[in-house]
């Protein structure tokens, strides 16, 4: 994703394949794509929104399948579990889940502050705005909150985006790491 366009590149030659054009008000698109099923899912906040796109001719070149203007992530993007996608937005203070192949909105939920999420053993780890981290079931007909708790160390914005390695959760606020065990 760039500034104004989301781009195929051909790795053996640095050729672009093509482009699509994906504009929000400021020209900032901090999200990575989730790619599958031969299908690309974009998602950028600032007034934007999410778009889906199907690579064609053999990725030399694509189309839109749909857009999902209500998800607008523009710092926590989605993650892909199964036929659904699951992320926050931005100017839309929701989490959703939405349906892979259609961007049916199957729920939108504001239990917590909008935020960035990870996955891992079926679960959803959300980390919110407001400095919670929620532990999540994945379930693509309701918001299943299973249990949170407050990151109370650390400095400024929660927007770091957490990490889970060798069943660790890695949270990092401010100036302060912290690591929890969640897998035994």
């Amino acid at each position: 994703m760039m500034q104004k366009h989301i781009i195929g590149i051909d790795v053996a030659t640095g050729k672009k394949l093509w482009s699509f054009e994906q504009i929000n008000r400021h020209g900032v698109h901090p999200n990575v794509p989730v790619y599958a099923d031969n299908m690309l899912f974009c998602t950028s906040g600032y007034g934007k929104g999410s778009v889906m796109i199907r690579l064609t001719n053999g990725g030399r070149s694509v189309e839109k399948v749909y857009e999902v203007t209500q998800l607008d992530s523009r710092i926590g993007a989605v993650v892909k579990i199964g036929s659904y996608a699951y992320g926050s937005g931005d100017s839309n203070r929701f989490w959703f889940s939405i349906d892979w192949q259609t961007g049916e909105i199957k729920y939108k939920d504001n239990t917590l502050g909008i935020g960035n999420i990870i996955t891992a053993d079926d679960m959803l780890y959300c980390y919110t705005e407001r400095g919670d981290i929620a532990l999540v079931r994945v379930n693509p007909d309701k918001f299943d909150l299973a249990g949170r708790f407050p990151i109370t160390l650390g400095t400024d914005q929660h927007w770091a985006h957490p990490a889970i390695y060798g069943g660790t959760l890695y949270v990092r606020h401010g100036n302060t790491l912290m690591a929890y065990k969640v897998n035994s």
